[in-house]
């Protein structure tokens, strides 16, 4: 056999067994993830417990808060990976501290970075949220009271899953927005006890005509987007808006400066007029 061709026959079988290694190595990684873990494409960074969140940095770009029985911050493999993404957090005094401070190289990571989530953050509850030049969102709540400091260039939103909130606090100043909206996960589904509904239709063939009920589907609700506040207290300072315009608001008690703007429902604004 010429050298030539056991070399290309080495080549080969070097080859085939690098590849096969590789299959069996990504299977064990693929067996090895939390089949149920729906970010299972995010890596943990940290893993301890905070009710309190102070962020700064990422308004470029989307991170999201969701509640969950254990607390962890994720990123994304594929910024980790390819992108040599980071994010600087620690756990001090029962609060996060998240540092956002991630410069695109180019253009094309910048624009990947503004339709990306990179950064996702869990905890049981999160009472607060101070923030600078963030653009953060708290999707899914089920908690009842929220504390808000936002400043900068940021937008901030929670969507919850309660339709009856009892207290919120919010400071703003700069140019920040601030939002808050029933969750679009929250829907008014009918119940099982709905009843069928029939309509009557003829049907005609060369025969004659015969009237046959036909079975409807079931009435699907209106998505609802209103929600009650029992306790709104709000102050938007500079060029800020605050926007809780489908709440119905029992308390309310805002400080608004004169560039800055508030949306209210028509409950709210007629009790502040009245008031």
């Amino acid at each position: 056999m010429k050298l030539s061709l056991k070399i290309l026959l080495f080549l080969f079988f070097v080859m085939i067994v690098g590849l096969l290694s590789a299959n069996i190595l990504l299977k064990k990684q693929y067996n090895a993830l939390e089949k149920s873990d729906n970010y299972w494409t995010y890596i943990k960074v940290l893993e301890q417990p905070f009710r309190h969140l102070y962020i700064t940095g990422g308004n470029d770009t989307h991170i999201f808060y969701e509640q969950s029985r254990k607390s962890s911050v994720r990123l994304l493999q594929d910024w980790a990976n390819y992108h040599g993404g980071e994010v600087k957090a620690s756990v001090r005094n029962d609060t996060l501290y998240l540092n956002f401070d991630y410069v695109p190289a180019n253009p094309f990571e910048k624009y990947w970075l503004e339709n990306a989530t990179p950064v996702r953050i869990f905890s049981p509850e999160l009472l607060s949220v101070t923030g600078n030049n963030i653009n953060f969102e708290m999707h899914k709540l089920k908690q009842q009271n929220i504390t808000a400091t936002i400043t900068g260039k940021s937008k901030f939103e929670v969507e919850s899953m309660l339709t009856e909130l009892d207290s919120v606090r919010i400071y703003q100043s700069d140019s920040s927005a601030v939002k808050f909206e029933m969750s679009p996960d929250y829907n008014q589904s009918p119940g099982a006890d709905q009843p069928q509904r029939t309509a009557t239709a003829t049907v005609s063939s060369k025969t004659g005509t015969a009237m046959v009920n036909v079975r409807l589907p079931a009435m699907q609700k209106s998505f609802n987007e209103s929600m009650s506040i029992r306790s709104l207290t709000a102050t938007v300072k500079d060029h800020s808006i605050l926007d809780v315009g489908h709440a119905q608001v029992q308390q309310l008690e805002v400080q608004v400066t004169d560039s800055s703007a508030i949306v209210l429902s028509g409950q709210a604004l007629r009790k502040m007029v009245n008031n």
